[in-house]
């Protein structure tokens, strides 16, 4: 059975890629394709690895428990023709996380005994082990983008898009992640990379810095697939302003922030109107929206009608809504 196996995946994957094939179909037929569904655990945290797993379609989902023992949390996904467990083998540590598949997946499967056997009897696989574990340990060291670019997609049900994102910045990705609705191909979002960057951003009205923000301030429902290629950097038009680690930390410190701001306003649509004869705002990074809510508001608006009408997030609306209140220039 297993010598029927579409040799296709090995080829993803950066410890195959180079292989003879005379390697991939002894590979082939020393292996096993299982499949996981919803929820299936593949190993866990401490067990002894005696396992080497190539996602052959799917995802899979890395969780760490942190240091206080609390919860294990997801902090990457690994998508087809990603290995995962060749450490463990040559070194005979235990697993250094617990790895689950969040929607649906199939591994294939090579034992400990088979994995030594090769490297023993085929030169050409231990040369190129030895070879992808250094440029690792290069591109750890350097932080450089792997030669391979990762596949990802799934239902938004079953994976965290936050650490989609941060997994795809964390390996340096070039190419698109699209976010569309369930059951259409109609898109809610869309993010550009470039080397582990979000250069550009849409979710609905929204673009750039804010569009990146939104998706931490009202999380999506839907399908989102990522898909890696080849740009140069004079074809990237960047849109956002921060690198991506830093935009993901101030993401996350609004998204902490929002839900006090959103307490002083429970009923988003009560409707504001201008109470002051003129605005004063004394804020110069958040002036040009200060000046688009300020006419809103000589009619009447509520927030549901600026989230509506305003391409800002929702914290810079709520903020600025706020600070109006504050300063007595709305009612």
């Amino acid at each position: 059975m297993s010598t029927l196996i579409d040799p296709a995946f090995l080829r993803g994957s950066d410890l195959f890629e180079n292989q003879p094939a005379e390697v991939l179909q002894a590979v082939l037929a020393q292996g096993r394709v299982e499949e996981y569904g919803s929820g299936g655990i593949v190993f866990r945290q401490g067990e002894q690895g005696d396992r080497l797993y190539i996602v052959k379609s799917g995802a899979l989902e890395v969780l760490a428990t942190p240091a206080d023992g609390a919860e294990a949390v997801p902090v990457a996904y690994m998508g087809a023709g990603e290995v995962l467990g060749e450490l463990a083998l040559l070194t005979g540590s235990p697993r250094t996380a617990t790895v689950r598949c969040p929607e649906k997946a199939e591994l294939f499967v090579l034992e400990k005994p088979v994995f030594l056997d090769l490297m023993d009897s085929l030169p050409a696989f231990s040369r190129n082990l030895c070879l992808v574990l250094a440029k690792r340990l290069e591109a750890t060291t350097l932080k450089v983008p792997r030669s391979s670019t990762k596949q990802l997609q799934g239902n938004l049900r079953f994976f965290d898009l936050a650490t989609v994102i941060q997994t795809l910045i964390g390996s340096h990705q070039t190419g698109n992640l699209t976010v569309t609705q369930e059951g259409s191909k109609q898109r809610i979002a869309e993010l550009f990379f470039f080397k582990g960057n979000i250069a550009r951003a849409k979710v609905k009205q929204l673009t750039g810095d804010d569009a990146v923000f939104q998706l931490f301030q009202s999380p999506l429902e839907g399908e989102f697939s990522f898909t890696g290629r080849n740009v140069q950097e004079d074809e990237v038009q960047a849109e956002v302003t921060l690198p991506g680690i830093s935009l993901l930390m101030e993401s996350v410190r609004l998204q902490d922030e929002l839900p006090l701001l959103q307490a002083r306003i429970p009923d988003a649509n009560r409707v504001w109107k201008q109470k002051a004869s003129q605005l004063q705002w004394e804020e110069p990074d958040t002036l040009e929206l200060a000046v688009a809510l300020w006419s809103r508001f000589k009619k009447g608006a509520s927030v549901a009608d600026l989230h509506r009408d305003v391409p800002r997030c929702s914290y810079f609306i709520y903020r600025t809504v706020l600070g109006m209140v504050d300063a007595g220039l709305i009612e």
